[in-house]
């Protein structure tokens, strides 16, 4: 005889990895906000010409 068996959702699964993604966006953005120096450029004060 067959018993048929109740399955759920399977709605963990997607939430889980939806989860992961937010964590690691929100980490990549902490990590890569950090202090940044300035670039430095120099500049002539005239240009070469005439």
């Amino acid at each position: 005889m067959i018993y048929h068996e109740d399955k759920s959702s399977g709605l963990a699964f997607p939430i889980i990895v939806i989860l992961i993604a937010i964590i690691a966006i929100i980490g990549t953005l902490a990590l890569s906000s950090g202090h940044q120096e300035s670039a430095r450029v120099w500049v002539p004060v005239r240009s070469a010409g005439p």
